[in-house]
């Protein structure tokens, strides 16, 4: 690894970064200290104890050395204009000296080289409004690190408040969707405890029922919820809750019946007998619906027989294919500005006069 270009191996090549528009958060922050913590780590150091690369560029000391197998970080220094050989030294000493000042030389030239480019990152993520009471007027953020950079979001925009631990509670709550892997389910219950671990304590008591509630209201685990309900309290645990539904997950992709499926087939259920005969493709693969009152739209509930105003004379059965007289406008996507102007009448008329070669 080239000690000068250490951003080569960052795992994460931009930071997630924050609109301009938007102040930084307790959440939005985390995400960049993860992003920031991978990137440190993957490049190698034997400070510390020699297993987390250059993390301590980026957490606070104590929280370094609170790691497993991590010791005091110490930063590497520079060995100097060239190495000291002493008096009269013998040839293998001044090749061991050699050695050795290189491998300092190194070992500091990539420590300075990843702390410049993970400032860098940092300043490219982070709008400058939030951090321009740390910029010097003559020297902009060079005598600043990025571990200071990091301090001082996490201080002064990286409380968590009560709207904070609401949202993180809807996160919790979010409805799991049958489409989705079930370990979508497990990681959004495990996202939400982490994020209150330190602010308001998620049990996992609360999180199992979160998940039997979430689980209950997708319409696929009838059976596999009654078989829960009748484990003793003591054993509904998080792992237990994870075992289970696992399998009855598994079980249920494999059977695939119109019962286990549950609210998602309903819902196709519902959908019009006529309804293919209401789509049209263009040659962009658009998908449009015909109503016989408003014309050929892109709204999939917009059709000749979900039209909730229709006009005098609606004609319930029209398609795409068969209009019987209908409305023959196309409509726009909603919030599509128009374009288009129709020409005044006497335009028209003139145009209509002009030989096509003439014609502007």
């Amino acid at each position: 690894m080239s000690p000068t270009t250490p951003s080569d191996h960052f795992t994460k090549e931009t930071l997630t970064s924050i609109p301009p528009d938007e102040k930084p958060t307790y959440a939005t922050l985390k995400i960049i200290h993860q992003e920031m913590n991978a990137n440190a780590m993957a490049i190698p150091s034997t400070n510390g104890g020699g297993h987390y690369g250059h993390l301590a560029l980026v957490i606070p000391a104590a929280a370094f050395t609170a790691l497993p197998n991590a010791i005091a970080w110490v930063a590497p220094i520079h060995p100097g204009e060239s190495p000291i050989h002493g008096v009269a030294p013998t040839a293998a000493q001044i090749s061991e000296n050699n050695r050795v000042y290189e491998a300092n030389e190194k070992k500091f030239l990539t420590y300075k080289a990843t702390e410049t480019a993970l400032k860098k990152q940092l300043l490219e993520a982070i709008p400058e409004t939030f951090i321009k009471s740390l910029k010097h007027e003559m020297y902009g953020y060079a005598q600043i690190t990025t571990l200071e950079l990091l301090t001082h979001l996490d201080t002064t925009y990286g409380n968590v408040n009560a709207d904070d631990l609401e949202d993180n509670m809807k996160r919790m709550h979010a409805q799991w969707s049958p489409t989705q892997s079930i370990e979508d389910l497990y990681n959004q219950l495990k996202d939400a405890q982490k994020f209150a671990a330190d602010h308001d304590t998620i049990s996992d008591k609360m999180a199992v029922r979160a998940a039997i509630k979430n689980l209950t209201n997708s319409g696929v685990f009838t059976d596999a919820i009654k078989d829960w309900r009748k484990k003793p309290d003591n054993d509904q645990t998080m792992a237990a809750l994870q075992t289970h539904f696992t399998e009855a997950d598994k079980e249920r992709r494999r059977i695939l019946t119109s019962k286990e499926v549950g609210y998602a087939n309903k819902a196709a259920a519902k959908q019009p007998a006529n309804d293919k005969a209401n789509i049209i493709m263009n040659g962009s693969g658009t998908v449009m619906y015909y109503c016989w009152t408003h014309g050929l739209g892109p709204n999939s509930n917009h059709t000749s027989r979900d039209c909730t105003k229709k006009a005098p004379g609606h004609r319930s059965e029209a398609t795409g294919d068969d209009m019987l007289g209908g409305c023959c406008i196309i409509r726009r996507k909603a919030g599509e500005r128009a374009v288009y102007r129709r020409p005044q009448r006497q335009e028209r008329e003139n145009d209509e006069n002009t030989p096509p070669a003439n014609r502007t």
